[in-house]
């Protein structure tokens, strides 16, 4: 019953009660003779009695009414931290305690509705990391592994506690490879189609398309990331596969336009043989000259076609390293600007200033320039300029717009080409220089830049020029981007 009574109320009773008892005390006193009056030790006793009781009494009423409350109350604030959401108050308080004890049942309620969810969330986006057949793992900021999926676990053969708190280095064959993925992160947060190799722990690789994304946490900080890869090893084996068919094919069409050119270069040769014979019976040298100029033309293409049949059926390797385009361009300005002027043609170098050096093979980017220059001043020398115009080949360097790819750009105003030249010009053994080409020149220049990762556009228009544009990977990782700023245009 007293439990039903207000703390306050109590409080106020058990005040009063000291009240009456210290006035009956005094009164007592007041009507006492004057003997007992002068006794007071007698007096002193009683009203320390009185206060005592009251006292007992006081003390019995706030530890029934408020201390047990409250060390209720703690009890549940300590099972609630033990994650014993099932945990209630009794109710039957009518005062400021009832109204707690409700309150902290609601509370409880609520969280245990809360972590219930929450528990259900979570199990159903660990049913997600689990079931994905990609690679889902995470990682710390300092880079340590957080997190290693089922699918992770299945293809790499690391059971996911062995891993969970080492370097995320330790899954890449080439630990560098993360650090250049980091590095083109940017300010999305994310890349896509990365493509890399993983070393399984039976020290097999796995080439992989790895998709990287920082994870922050509300306020914006960096918490970590994330990384989600695709096993394209199967892929790639089926892409070399293929690769080898198509070289295959191509030897076939190599051997089919050796028939055709040789036949055309054995009747030149023939043709110079029988002028030779002609001029020594005859004894007319001029004859004999032209005769043999024309077989030595002869073996000479012959040669030049044996030599780009070897380079064409091979396969590329490229050596990379890490090459400055404008020691590689300025030389090439320097090999072929005496030539250029000697027939008349002008040639511009403009290399970008903030260049990067490229990841590749030197060698080959030099031989592809060396290739289409060659070509572009070939295309001068067969127009006819009028008298407002001189031949220009220019060649100049810049950066694609994410600044992910260099671009080398070899431009000039010669004879240009018509649609089904442009169509053709990568196609083995087609050739506009009838006498002097072989066909295999910018076939092999295209199979050498997309070794790369790289590509060669082209843009031309009959007898205003040409523009190649070559785009290559800075970092040698790139896969045939289809996005860059390129500039129109044809010449200057």
């Amino acid at each position: 019953m007293l439990k039903r009574i207000p703390v306050i109320w109590q409080l106020s009773v058990a005040y009063i009660v000291i009240i009456v008892l210290v006035l009956a005390v005094l009164d007592r006193l007041i009507s006492l003779d004057a003997g007992s009056i002068n006794d007071p030790g007698h007096a002193l006793l009683t009203i320390a009695v009185a206060i005592g009781l009251a006292c007992v009494s006081t003390w019995l009423i706030v530890n029934h009414s408020v201390n047990r409350p409250v060390d209720k109350l703690v009890e549940g604030m300590n099972r609630l931290a033990e994650k014993d959401f099932e945990f209630r108050m009794e109710e039957d308080d009518r005062d400021q305690f009832g109204a707690l004890a409700s309150s902290f049942n609601d509370m409880a309620s609520m969280l245990s509705s809360f972590m219930t969810e929450l528990k259900k969330n979570q199990d159903y986006l660990r049913s997600i990391l689990e079931s994905s057949a990609d690679f889902i793992i995470t990682v710390n900021p300092s880079g340590t592994i957080q997190t290693f999926n089922k699918g992770a676990e299945d293809v790499l053969g690391y059971n996911r506690f062995d891993v969970i708190g080492k370097p995320i280095e330790m899954v890449f064959a080439d630990p560098q490879q993360r650090q250049v993925a980091l590095a083109r992160l940017g300010p999305s947060d994310n890349v896509t189609n990365f493509e890399t190799q993983f070393v399984a722990k039976n020290g097999n690789l796995r080439d992989v398309l790895l998709t990287l994304s920082r994870l922050r946490n509300s306020e914006g900080e960096v918490i970590g990331t994330i990384g989600i890869s695709k096993d394209i090893t199967r892929e790639k084996r089926l892409q070399a596969e293929l690769i080898q068919s198509q070289r295959f094919a191509a030897i076939g069409q190599v051997f089919t336009g050796i028939q055709h050119s040789m036949k055309n270069m054995l009747n030149a040769a023939k043709g110079g043989a029988y002028m030779v014979r002609t001029g020594l019976a005859k004894d007319n040298r001029k004859m004999l000259e032209e005769g043999w100029e024309m077989v030595q033309e002869s073996i000479s293409r012959m040669t030049d076609m044996s030599l780009g049949m070897l380079k064409y059926v091979k396969e590329f390797k490229p050596e990379l390293k890490q090459v400055k385009l404008s020691d590689t361009l300025s030389d090439i300005h320097q090999v072929i600007g005496q030539t250029a002027s000697d027939k008349g043609v002008t040639f511009l170098l403009d290399v970008s200033p903030d260049m990067p050096a490229v990841v590749c093979d030197g060698g080959m980017i030099h031989s592809v320039v060396m290739d289409i220059v060659s070509n572009a001043l070939d295309a001068c020398l067969m127009k006819e300029y009028d008298e407002s115009e001189t031949p220009e080949v220019a060649m100049n360097t810049r950066l694609s717009g994410d600044k992910q790819d260099a671009i080398i750009e070899i431009s000039d105003n010669g004879c240009g080409m018509t649609a089904e030249v442009k169509t053709n010009i990568f196609t083995p053994f087609f050739s506009t220089k009838s006498k002097t080409g072989t066909g295999l020149g910018l076939s092999i220049a295209s199979r050498m830049i997309s070794v790369h990762g790289g590509k060669i556009d082209v843009e031309s228009e009959h007898d205003r020029g040409t523009v190649f544009r070559i785009v290559i990977p800075i970092d040698g990782t790139g896969r045939n981007r289809e996005n860059y700023n390129g500039q129109k245009g044809f010449g200057s």
